[in-house]
């Protein structure tokens, strides 16, 4: 229980002012023969201070009243809104591989990367957070959102690319990604790519991924990448071109998170898959701290119908036996 308006308290000291004037005002004196009789009552005997006494308790129910009475409803959790992040999150056909072990058996890189990224989301409840899965095309699943259910059912709902969009466009996922968040009303904002794969896109002039990172310098947006999945060893004795499917470009992956300002990280297990985005949650702290704001219930209601009560029961007994005149 708290008071809202304490500094209402002050007007207590009218309550004694009824008390005061009923001890000081003047009376008449009756001639009775109450000498001759039984003893008062103390009830009968004190009877003229009762009706003050009623009306002062009346008036410190009303100046408790206007002070507001409020008990605590619950709390509510105000996100400061420091950082927006989008995770472009890679669906092509390679993330279905499975060789992320776990101590249930391994899982597909993609599994392994849906759920690691769920656990950073539950953990930015001050952010927006969106998402921007892609293969030759990027697909917009979430916009920067306060919303975390609505982020993590987007997030289990990624399912790999078909043969028709099978694909790493690096280029328009880190442009579409710019769209997304260069307009979000924060004061940081950074992008996370997650790809196992080679910049192979089979789009019509696709944007060069090292001008979509440099461009996201010069729209002050941090640019993290995260290569998951180990590099194919070359073999001398068996000389092939380098195919999507042979791994992340460890080199390329480097140079965008250099121009985009941010840090380039490689996870080739769950573990430190895990430390990569525990990493990145270090690095993108909200310089906007969130809030919890109390809601509180009014409970001056009680106190006020006591005034009224004890405003009645002054005039039942000023209308009895304790009635004065004048």
């Amino acid at each position: 229980m708290r008071l809202a308006e304490s500094v209402w308290l002050g007007l207590l000291i009218l309550a004694f002012l009824p008390w005061i004037w009923g001890i000081r005002r003047p009376r008449l004196v009756w001639p009775s023969i109450a000498g001759f009789g039984p003893g008062q009552s103390w009830f009968a005997r004190f009877g003229r201070v009762w009706p003050g006494l009623a009306r002062g308790a009346a008036i410190s129910c009303l100046v408790v009243a206007i002070a507001r009475p409020q008990e605590p409803g619950g709390r509510i959790r105000v996100a400061g809104r420091g950082v927006a992040i989008v995770a472009l999150m890679d669906r092509s056909s390679s993330m279905k591989t499975v060789d992320f072990p776990t101590g249930d058996g391994p899982i597909s890189r993609l599994e392994a990367a849906r759920v690691t990224l769920a656990r950073f989301v539950q953990k930015r409840d001050d952010d927006l957070v969106g998402l921007i899965k892609f293969a030759n095309y990027p697909d917009l699943d979430a916009a920067p959102t306060l919303d975390q259910a609505f982020l993590l059912d987007a997030i289990r709902a990624i399912r790999p690319a078909d043969q028709v969009d099978d694909g790493t466009n690096l280029g328009d996922a880190i442009t579409a990604g710019l769209g997304l968040v260069r307009n979000a009303p924060t004061r940081k904002k950074v992008l996370i790519l997650l790809t196992d794969g080679r910049n192979a896109p089979a789009v019509p002039n696709p944007v060069d991924p090292l001008a979509a990172a440099a461009l996201s310098r010069e729209l002050e947006v941090v640019l993290h990448t995260i290569a998951i999945g180990r590099p194919i060893e070359p073999n001398p004795e068996k000389p092939e071109p380098v195919g999507e499917n042979d791994g992340p470009d460890l080199g390329l992956l480097a140079r965008l998170a250099e121009l985009g300002g941010g840090q380039s990280f490689v996870a080739a297990d769950t573990q430190a898959l895990e430390q990569v985005f525990d990493r990145i949650d270090t690095l993108e702290k909200s310089p906007v701290a969130g809030t919890v704001r109390t809601l509180y219930r009014e409970k001056y209601a009680p106190w006020a119908a006591a005034a009224l009560g004890l405003l009645t029961l002054e005039l039942v007994l000023g209308g009895g036996r304790f009635r004065r005149l004048p």
